[in-house]
This record gives C-alpha cells, sequence and structure tokens, in this order.
C-alpha cells in the first residue's frame, strides 16, 4: 500500500473540530499549575494525527513533560473505546469519546515519524529493524474508521468470519504463523484512554453532571465536629455510589473546604487513627494523587517497597504512566526516575525507566504471530538459550507489551519449547526483577486471577500487609468491572469470598471501610 494513500473506505474527516470534552470556541479547564495536563507537545499545532504504536523493540527515552505540565491525549478514531477481544472495557464509558466529526491533537510525548530511538536501557542493537511495525508514515487522519481495519485484515481480537468469540480470561488458542508468509506489520492502535481521574480533560464531563453534595458536606462535618468522631458516618458518606467517580470525589473535597474553610484530609487525619485513617485519605485523594502517594512512601521509606512500585507501575495504560509521571513531580517536586535510581539495583532501575517510557503496545494493538513467534524466540536466547539470563531483553519485551500480546506469547512459548513460561521465569530470576516479571506476564494471562492473587496474599494473618490491601482495594474501587471479575476470580480460586475473609481477617472501623469498598458477596 502507498504509505500516503488513506486506507480503504476512509476519508479525511472534517478539520476544526473542538478538542474532546469541550464546546467549540472554549478552551479546556486549566489543572495545578494552570495548564491542562494533556496540551500538545511543545511546538505541535493542534489537529495532528493519534498516535501511532511504536515499532516493537524501538523506544523514545522518558522524557519530563515540558514545564512539569501534562499535554493532550490524542484523540482516538471516532467511537474508540471499544475494548480487544478478551479485555474489559474501561470503566467511566462517557470519558474519552470524542464527537464525531472532531479529531485532536497527538499525545505527549509521540516523536515524529521515523525519529523512534532505542528504549531506555535496551541493550545496544537490540530490537527490530527499521520499520518494523510501523503505521504507515506521514499519515495522519486517513486512519480506518472504527471497527474496521486495515483491508484486508480482521478486527483486532476477532476471530476468522464463523469462528466463535472467547470469552473474558479465555486464553486465546495459539497458531503458528504460516510459512513464507510475511504478515503485516503496518497496523493502527489506537491509543488507550486514561483512567478515569487521571486526565483533566475527564473533568469538564464530569462537571456537566456535578452531584448534589449540600447534605453530606454537612454530615462530614458534623461526623468530625467535637468531641468523637462519627466513624460510621464518614464511611456512609464517603463510599457512597455517587462518588465512585474520582471527579466526584473531588468535587465532595472542594465543596468541603468551600463551606467550612477546612480541609478534608487535615480533618480526617485529626480525628481518625491507624489503618482507617490510611484507607480514608486513600479514598477521598482520589486514584491518581494517592498513586503519587504511594510511590513516594515506597521510595522515602528505609528500604524501597517494590510491590508497592510495581501495583502503581507495572501493567499501566501509557496514558496513565504519563500522568502519575506528572503528579510526581507535583506532589514531591522531584522526577520519579530519579528516586528510582537512587533506591534500586542497576537492572530493576532499567526496567523501571522503560516502563516510565510509556511505550507499551496499546490496548488495541493487534496480536501479530509472527511478532510473537520472534518474541518467544528471543525471551528463550534471553534466559534457557544462554548460560545465565539477560533480564533486560526479557524486561524490554515484557514491558513493551500489552496483555493480549503476553497472553499469546505464553502460550507460543509453550507451543514452541513445550516448557510453561512462568515456570521458565521463575527458574531463570530471583527476587525483585522475579516478582515484577512474573507479575506483568501473569496479568496477561488472566488478569482477574492475578488481581484475586494480590489481594490474597496481603490479608496473610500474621504476615497481613495493610497498606499493601488498603492501596489494593480502593485502587480497584474506581473500577467496578474489574473489582467485580477480581471478586469473582477470589471466590473460584479460594472457595470463599473476599468478603468473608475481611470479615475474618480484619476488625473495627478498618473492617467496617474494607467491607463498603468490597461491596457485599
Amino acid at each position: 500500500m502507498n504509505p500516503q494513500q488513506p486506507y480503504y473506505g476512509q476519508a479525511n474527516p472534517p478539520a476544526g473540530g473542538a478538542p474532546q470534552g469541550y464546546p467549540a470556541g472554549q478552551p479546556p479547564p486549566s489543572g495545578p499549575g494552570g495548564a491542562p495536563y494533556y496540551q500538545g507537545a511543545p511546538g505541535q499545532p493542534g489537529g495532528q494525527p493519534p498516535y501511532q504504536q511504536p515499532p516493537y523493540g524501538q523506544n523514545q527515552p522518558h522524557q519530563p513533560p515540558h514545564g512539569g505540565q501534562y499535554p493532550q491525549q490524542g484523540q482516538p478514531p471516532q467511537g474508540y473505546n471499544q475494548p480487544p477481544q478478551g479485555q474489559y472495557p474501561p470503566q467511566g464509558q462517557g470519558y474519552n469519546q470524542p464527537p464525531q466529526g472532531q479529531h485532536g491533537q497527538a499525545p505527549y510525548g509521540a516523536p515524529p515519524q521515523g525519529q523512534y530511538q532505542a528504549p531506555y536501557g535496551a541493550p545496544q542493537g537490540y530490537g527490530a529493524p527499521q520499520g518494523y511495525n510501523q503505521g504507515p508514515p506521514g499519515q495522519q487522519y486517513n486512519q480506518p474508521p472504527h471497527g474496521q481495519p486495515p483491508h484486508g485484515q480482521p478486527p483486532h481480537g476477532q476471530p476468522p468470519h464463523g469462528q466463535p468469540q472467547q470469552g473474558y480470561g479465555a486464553p486465546q488458542q495459539w497458531q503458528q504463523p504460516a510459512q513464507g508468509v510475511q504478515p503485516p506489520y503496518n497496523v493502527y492502535a489506537p491509543p488507550t484512554p486514561a483512567s478515569p481521574g487521571y486526565d483533566i480533560a475527564q473533568k469538564a464531563i464530569a462537571d456537566r453532571a456535578r452531584v448534589d453534595t449540600t447534605s453530606d458536606v454537612e454530615a462530614l462535618r458534623k461526623a468530625m465536629k467535637g468531641m468523637g468522631c462519627d466513624e460510621r458516618a464518614l464511611i456512609r458518606v464517603l463510599t457512597s455510589p455517587k462518588y465512585r467517580n474520582p471527579w466526584a470525589m473531588a468535587q465532595l473535597s472542594r465543596d468541603y473546604q468551600t463551606r467550612f474553610m477546612r480541609d478534608l484530609a487535615d480533618d480526617i487525619k485529626n480525628e481518625t487513627r491507624g489503618d482507617f485513617e490510611t484507607g480514608l485519605l486513600a479514598l477521598i485523594r482520589g486514584p491518581l494523587e494517592n498513586d503519587a502517594r504511594t510511590l513516594e512512601k515506597a521510595l522515602v521509606r528505609a528500604g524501597t517497597d517494590e510491590d508497592a512500585l510495581n501495583d502503581v507501575l507495572l501493567c499501566r495504560s501509557n496514558a496513565d504512566i504519563r500522568a502519575i509521571a506528572v503528579e510526581y513531580r507535583r506532589v514531591r517536586g522531584t522526577k520519579l526516575l530519579d528516586e528510582i535510581e537512587s533506591d534500586v539495583d542497576s537492572t530493576l532501575f532499567r526496567m523501571y525507566g522503560m516502563v516510565l517510557d510509556a511505550r507499551r503496545a496499546e490496548d488495541a494493538a493487534p496480536v501479530i504471530p509472527a511478532e510473537i513467534d520472534q518474541k518467544a524466540s528471543e525471551v528463550h536466547r534471553a534466559t534457557e538459550g544462554i548460560i545465565g539470563s539477560n533480564a533486560i531483553s526479557v524486561a524490554q519485551i515484557f514491558t513493551s507489551s500489552n496483555d493480549s500480546q503476553l497472553r499469546a506469547l505464553s502460550e507460543a512459548y509453550h507451543q514452541k519449547y513445550r516448557r510453561s513460561l512462568e515456570d521458565v521465569i521463575e527458574k531463570e530470576f530471583s527476587g525483585d526483577m522475579e516478582d515484577a516479571l512474573l507479575r506483568m506476564l501473569l496479568q496477561g494471562i488472566n488478569r482477574a486471577r492475578t488481581d484475586a492473587a494480590r489481594l490474597k496474599a496481603p490479608l496473610n494473618g500474621t504476615f497481613r500487609k495493610d497498606r499493601l490491601f488498603i492501596n489494593r482495594v480502593v485502587s480497584l474501587y474506581w473500577d467496578q468491572q474489574r473489582l467485580q471479575q477480581a471478586k469473582a476470580a477470589y471466590k473460584e480460586r479460594y472457595r470463599t469470598s473476599l468478603y468473608n475473609d475481611v470479615k475474618e481477617e480484619l476488625k473495627g472501623d478498618y473492617e467496617g471501610l474494607m467491607l463498603a469498598l468490597i461491596g457485599s458477596n
């Protein structure tokens, strides 16, 4: 196909569309610091094409956003936000859906066409030849319409016509690439939207459906005023379904401060203690700030909490990673990668550098059998195929692959070498690197089952890790569909419900808060 030629059946969209979520002619609201997180990269005009998935094995070194501000999330094609087969749809489908006929700016950090560099920490010469898996060069608006792949290719995640689809968590059957057939690598992958609470552009949409907080701010003040504290009232208000949207929770905190000239977080710190206080603060901060606070505590304490680092940074969308890096700098005044460097060994530092490059395959990036077969061979060469192991090569493959690609990689490796890739990782690596690689791999294989295991582990009696458990529950709380999937997987795997385990292991107001967040059986 001519690189400049539009995809089959696609016409150029009309120019001059307003940015996503705002009426035409009105600027987006400003975030902290006076500028919205998601403006275009410096020097980029509006109306640039959406970000195209970079080639496998190629990357751009992590750069902090200009002036500590977060740029505009690239706009997907019309009707975007449909999840790939076997993955959950993001919570809050109202977010990040552009109006018909409008287009936006390229996401922050997307380099000019043909200028991708090797990922941070990748070995010299590692990766695929130039142009491998790239989208058509120079192409701007001529992308395939929603639901239509490039001409001649089936939609991502869809089986060939006439074959049944697979449900959530079901491993897709691996098929060996045909001999002598060169697969198409010019595949466009629209950017995965930021999670609710991670993109300031979402606030404009949330503000149109403001909730009435009048009675709730009064109830919160009454619960913490005078002698004692009404913990049940705090739980009832803060876990109300109308505040499950992070922007609604932020509105509640603002309205509390406006009404009483008091900071809600400060009042909670003064009136509550222990794990109950930790849980309430994690909730009212919202997911993005709580991620930054979790990283801060994991890095500034005596000894690094790698579990917390992995929870926040691994298996996240590129949009979320960029937002977290900006928020951390706002909270701490320092670059996240610099603080990680001073706390972990050089190999882990290089892996986290790859993560913070935010070059993970977008969720919509397809599974290409020939590419997966090549990755399986490279993982084998970096592990069982040599004396010792090459952690950096394996980390580069894992951090640059989405969940569907990692699941396909696991199946391809088993078919090709008759060994479980999970067993190979456990045998060839140890310590924090083993934990990080397994976390990425197992989530790709079955995310709900991995979430269930992450909830079970910190509840283990004598060695209970309450802060870890709190952050994991609160993180899932903001994505109700994923939480329900994790609860179902928990019950299937452990023959008891998460609700029952929490009642058995926890006590007091801390127990009451966690049960309210988890929900009934």
